[in-house]
């Protein structure tokens, strides 16, 4: 759950998924902590313990199921897509899965919306894509080849 005192600033008007920020602040500097341009942040999608970084823009007031799914999709069409039968993915941030948030907030009757990308970042930080085997095993695309980790 995100703190309180961002957790009461959600119940603003105006602020939620249905409502796109378009804030312009400058921050740390581009693509860097607190960095805003028309309300999106940058935040960097590294690919597996060794793989490529990329990143996208995401704006601070999606939802953090949203933005999953978002991430989930743009992999989608890379190389590193868990293409086969049985592997599967997950998306970590500070070592913690994003997926597994997601469902511990499904347990405790969160709604969807009310978990927002603001609640826990800031601009300028880094998810981690990591693919699974179907015994667990975490797997990584090297040359478009899955090795072990």
């Amino acid at each position: 759950m995100p703190p309180e005192r961002i957790h009461r600033a959600q119940l603003v008007r105006g602020v939620g998924p249905y409502n796109m920020s378009q804030r312009k602040v400058r921050g740390a500097g581009w693509h860097r902590r607190g960095w805003r341009d028309l309300g999106c942040m940058w935040i960097n999608v590294k690919e597996g313990s060794y793989g490529a970084v990329h990143g996208t823009d995401v704006n601070e007031n999606q939802t953090l199921a949203a933005f999953v799914k978002d991430i989930a999709f743009y992999q989608q069409r890379g190389m590193v897509y868990p293409h086969i039968e049985g592997w599967t993915w997950d998306l970590f941030f500070r070592r913690k899965s994003l997926v597994e948030m997601l469902e511990e907030f499904e347990e405790q009757g969160m709604a969807e919306d009310e978990v927002l990308v603001r609640d826990y970042f800031d601009g300028g930080e880094t998810v981690i894509w990591k693919v699974y085997d179907e015994q667990g095993r975490e797997r990584v695309n090297i040359c478009s080849d899955w090795g072990y980790h």
